[in-house]
């Protein structure tokens, strides 16, 4: 995976700083995916993007 090398979470990082999010926050929308994996409908995955991405708003605007 690109996040288990120095050089892919440089490369991320950078990716992340360009598009104005932490890469913590994409690192949260990817575990929610994960967790998903598997099953045939993703109930609630928009829910879940939509709860990890109003929580870093406040933070990403201030």
């Amino acid at each position: 995976m690109l996040l288990n090398s120095e050089e892919g979470r440089a490369l991320v990082r950078k990716k992340c700083r360009a598009a104005g999010i932490r890469i913590g926050v994409l690192e949260e929308l990817i575990e929610a995916e994960l967790d998903q994996q598997g099953k045939r409908r993703k109930a609630g995955l928009w829910e879940e993007f939509d709860r990890i991405l109003d929580e870093a708003a406040p933070e990403e605007q201030g």
